[in-house]
């Protein structure tokens, strides 16, 4: 019984009690009285007595139903409640999650850059005395010259004067844009973000930093590669791929770098001929903390960092190695499309 709807069981105990009443009250009635006029009395009574029994019986049973189900909406409707003030709650601590991740984020990003340029800084010394030093040294030979006042007596040789201060001042200078241009800060990802610049500035940064018998090959594209982005966060990419590069040949080597523009993308490639990486870490190379470079030999957050970069700039980061030949990093980024 307690298996069926509420209707049905209703209508089945309303069916049950009046057949019982049909069924036996008249007999009953017929045994118990034998005037006629009281029976018809009798009979009368008899319907109101059913009339009033069962609409008692069907109130309680009624109202036993509907407390039931007013418990059960009252009980749901503390349970979404609740729910509602769960989600809320979990919602809010999601976003703080969220929020927090997006700070941690950043904040890896700044300090591989910081652990970048604490790599370059040492370099960028030495680079930038190289060419204080042609300016140093053309100053002293024009003082000197200034001072015998024979300066028509060797115009060629003032003129090689000045024009090594030229280079030292331009070498300087680039160096010193270079690293200006890497370490600025933005959060803008809509800046005028020249490839070729952007490749060019790193090969000077990482200058100190490939060995002598590394050569670099360049074939760039002929056309203007110039993309939006962030200027210094594309600095790092180029850094840090280059810097794998570096050390990946232990010796002697050669690093290619190519820059090749289609319909809608600009694709730079850097190849190494260095030890190479095996097949089965190659999905992992942009997983945080992973590396297979010796202990101390990095954080692991390198080609991680690099991969989220490219991933907001709307591009590709793309692998090939062969263990013994080399590896190949393939940059793929939207490139503008001018009128």
């Amino acid at each position: 019984m307690k298996s069926l709807k509420f209707e049905y069981r209703i209508t089945i105990l309303y069916t049950l009690i009046g057949g019982l009443w049909i069924l036996f009250s008249d007999n009953i009635l017929h045994l118990l009285v034998n005037n006629r006029a009281k029976l018809s009395d009798f009979q009368t009574y008899k319907g109101w007595f059913y009339v009033i029994i069962t609409a008692i019986l069907l109130f309680f049973f009624i109202r036993r139903q509907l407390n039931k189900h007013r418990s059960l909406e009252i009980a749901l409707q503390e349970h979404q409640n609740h729910l509602e003030e769960t989600v809320k709650e979990r919602t809010k601590e999601l976003e703080l999650n969220i929020k927090r991740l997006k700070d941690t984020q950043a904040h890896l990003v700044q300090t591989e850059k910081m652990a970048s340029l604490g790599i370059l800084t040492a370099g960028v010394a030495h680079e930038i005395n190289n060419p204080l030093n042609y300016i140093m040294g053309s100053y002293v030979g024009l003082h000197r010259h200034y001072e015998e006042n024979s300066f028509s007596d060797h115009p060629e040789q003032v003129g090689k004067l000045i024009e090594a201060m030229k280079i030292g001042v331009d070498r300087s200078s680039s160096i010193v844009k270079g690293l200006s241009q890497f370490s600025r800060k933005s959060d803008s990802y809509d800046e005028d973000c020249n490839v070729h610049e952007i490749v060019e500035n790193s090969l000077i940064m990482m200058s100190s930093q490939i060995k002598c018998q590394i050569s670099i090959e360049k074939d760039y594209s002929n056309s203007d590669m110039v993309i939006k982005g962030n200027v210094g966060n594309l600095h790092q990419v180029f850094i840090n791929i280059l810097n794998n590069a570096v050390q990946a040949i232990e010796s002697v080597g050669t690093i290619i770098v190519k820059t090749r523009e289609k319909e809608s993308e600009v694709v730079i490639t850097i190849e190494d001929t260095g030890t190479g990486i095996p097949k089965e870490n190659l999905k992992r190379l942009t997983d945080p903390f992973f590396s297979t470079k010796a202990p101390g030999k990095g954080t692991g957050l390198g080609l991680s960092i690099t991969f989220n970069i490219i991933k907001e700039h709307k591009g590709r980061l793309e692998f090939e190695s062969e263990v013994g030949k080399g590896t190949t990093v393939r940059i793929v980024l939207p490139k503008i499309n001018r009128p």
